[in-house]
């Protein structure tokens, strides 16, 4: 990661050897001994004699070498040099390579640059990925993928609607390939039937149910759906490495089905405290903030329930969520595999992806 960059050679080998010294118990206890007759010291001590001269080097370094230095990592000797890899920069919106030929540009034109905020950009460029070699690269890949996307869109000037975004990438490890799960920035509709008096027990009541489209609609989205996976597979596809296969497909999402008893005390309106409820259970059931395949806990519905102000006891919770299909655990058996080898249980009730609210329904009564 990018870093400030101190005056290097204003320590000498006695500030290091001091430095290196106080650090010593942070790494083990039973070096006791830092009198000069310790061979561990006299160690150090060459050690931190080659460092401030290694560090005199450093700071020597000029500038016009970082600069140089900068002109080989883009590969360009000027910023309006024209290469194949410059070509294809520009074709595929590759923005960590235009910003790092921006400070290029701005070195031309006398801009005055130091030798910290040449090497922040430098290792800004280093740190993006241009090819997947960890899970983390492909997720990361697949987040570019969504900027690419709508750069072409703009520059090709097409029609609205715009496309769909990238919110979140989960990239897993399925056998032998990288299962890579992308969720959109897709709006889901919700509506909420008014109910603004008790019923005959005093109940008060807020229903929050899912919309999902149908007709044209849903035919709309799920085209828009599926130009975002066709775009981020043909981005990332070439940028794995040879021999391993990245497969793209939507988040998978478990819809969450909640019901709620709750009392209130008697100085509170019950349709904020449910109002209050509501707002709260819909922002902790986002999926921005989950682990993929991470079933959500009752407990941690409870509590979260139980903080809101005007709550004043949890009469009962019920959390159940439909359940999706076990195919990616049959995927990764062999293909000889027997029937008896299949994980156990019905194919249904199994959780997965990340949790979509379906239906809240939340009941409040005041405590007499």
């Amino acid at each position: 990661m990018a870093f400030e960059l101190p005056d290097l050679d204003t320590r000498d080998s006695a500030a290091l050897q001091a430095e290196l010294i106080r650090r010593i118990p942070q790494f083990t206890t039973l070096w006791t001994d830092f009198n000069a007759s310790d061979p561990g010291i006299t160690l150090l001590q060459m050690l931190c004699w080659i460092g401030e001269s290694l560090l005199y080097q450093a700071n020597a370094i000029p500038l016009l070498a970082r600069q140089n230095y900068l002109r080989q990592t883009l590969g360009l000797a000027f910023s309006d040099n024209v290469t194949p890899y410059s070509e294809a920069a520009v074709r595929d919106n590759d923005s960590a390579f235009e910003a790092l030929r921006l400070v290029l540009a701005q070195i031309e034109a006398g801009a005055p640059l130091t030798a910290t905020d040449l090497q922040r950009a430098v290792l800004g460029y280093r740190q993006v990925p241009y090819l997947a070699l960890t899970l983390e690269d492909v997720q990361a890949l697949a987040l570019q993928a969504s900027q690419v996307i709508q750069a072409n869109w703009q520059q090709d000037d097409c029609p609205p609607p715009q496309p769909l975004q990238v919110k979140r990438a989960d990239a897993l490890a399925r056998g032998e390939a990288t299962q890579l799960y992308v969720l959109s920035d897709a709006l889901c509709a919700y509506h909420m039937p008014p109910i603004q008096s008790p019923d005959a027990r005093g109940w008060w009541r807020r229903v929050l149910l899912l919309d999902p489209p149908i007709g044209a609609v849903a035919a709309e989205a799920a085209r828009a759906e599926s130009e975002l996976l066709d775009g981020v597979s043909r981005y990332v596809a070439p940028r794995v490495l040879l021999g391993n296969r990245v497969n793209v497909s939507a988040a998978q999402l478990t819809s969450i089905n909640l019901r709620v008893e709750l009392r209130c005390p008697p100085h509170v309106l019950p349709l904020v405290v449910l109002d209050a409820v509501l707002s709260a259970l819909f922002a902790y059931f986002q999926p921005d903030g989950w682990t993929y395949d991470a079933a959500p806990v009752v407990e941690s519905v409870q509590l979260l329930i139980e903080n809101v102000p005007g709550v004043a006891a949890l009469e009962s919770l019920a959390l159940d969520y439909t359940p999706t299909a076990r195919l990616p655990d049959y995927a990764q058996l062999d293909v000889n595999a027997l029937l008896a080898d299949l994980p156990p249980g019905s194919p249904g009730p199994f959780y997965r992806g990340l949790p979509q609210l379906r239906c809240v329904d939340l009941r409040a009564k005041v405590t007499v």
